[in-house]
């Protein structure tokens, strides 16, 4: 799977990753997140923004991501945090933004 990155200074990038593990393991260095609780859904340092038109290939947003996101500043249509998504079908290409920090 290709995973397209827009950086916070607008730089694309592009990262190719298996379609079954987890995008944050893989991903969080590539991009230079900080990733500061290492995925436990407590920092939202890994907040992004995901395409809408990809909304039905990702998991659902949970009760303690929503928690964590009710918090944010810049948070909008497509926010998440990447350490709470995974996959729920198969796609080839993921587009997502990093978040402005908080």
């Amino acid at each position: 799977m290709q995973v397209i990155v827009t950086d916070r200074s607008g730089d694309v990038a592009e990262y190719s990753v298996s379609e079954f593990s987890d995008l944050f393991t893989q991903l969080s260095d590539e991009m230079k997140i900080d990733a500061l609780c290492g995925g436990c859904c407590s920092c939202a340092t890994c907040h992004i923004y995901t395409d809408e038109s990809d909304a039905m290939y990702l998991s659902d947003c949970d009760e303690s991501e929503r928690d964590v996101l009710d918090g944010l500043l810049h948070v909008r249509d497509g926010s998440r945090l990447l350490c709470q998504l995974s996959l729920k079908e198969k796609m080839k290409t993921l587009k997502i933004t990093i978040a402005q920090s908080e």
